[in-house]
């Protein structure tokens, strides 16, 4: 099952930081043990060295590179990627100020993806200030329990199928 956080969710937008502490938490408590994020930066302008020192920061949680899924739902590829931890989690609600779904284009990281396994299990679309959770419904019964405001099904913009498609999984 997919549910999904975005400003057409009263009380969803912004995430405030007890929101985004909760659904990190609650994702790692499933089994969510990786993350993946990118920077966007222009090559030579302060964005870059925002980027290179934002990386620098979070190296103590690199776990190299593992296929994993894409987060455009087209297959798996190699991708570096982060441990999931407590420490990991309060590096990023200090990167975003709180706010899951900040988004603030060559300032701070986007597009975050936290994983269990190989698998999407939290897709963020900063740019669309979007979140797409997928959830077993026995899961999805826990979940509730945070009382995080949210809508079931897809998000209007980012296209995160229910099932990770394996037919094209890299090496």
């Amino acid at each position: 099952m997919l549910i999904h956080f975005d400003s057409s969710v009263p009380g969803a937008y912004p995430f405030s930081k007890e929101q985004s502490r909760a659904l990190l938490q609650f994702c790692h408590r499933i089994g969510a043990t990786t993350f993946t994020v990118n920077f966007l930066y222009v090559s030579g302008e302060d964005s870059e060295h925002a980027a290179k020192s934002f990386f620098q920061r979070l190296s103590v949680f690199a776990v190299g590179e593992s296929i994993l899924e894409n987060i455009y739902g087209d297959g798996f590829r190699r991708q570096a990627c982060w441990a999931l931890t407590d420490e990991s989690i309060d590096a990023i609600l200090t990167e975003i100020a709180g706010n899951l779904l900040a988004y603030n284009v060559l300032c701070i990281p986007e597009d975050w993806l936290f994983y269990v396994g190989d698998a999407i299990i939290l897709q963020v679309v900063s740019h669309e200030q979007e979140a797409t959770l997928r959830l077993s419904d026995a899961q999805y019964a826990d979940f509730t329990k945070l009382k995080i405001p949210h809508k079931v099904g897809p998000p209007q913009w980012s296209g995160l199928p229910e099932l990770p498609l394996r037919k094209n999984r890299a090496s």
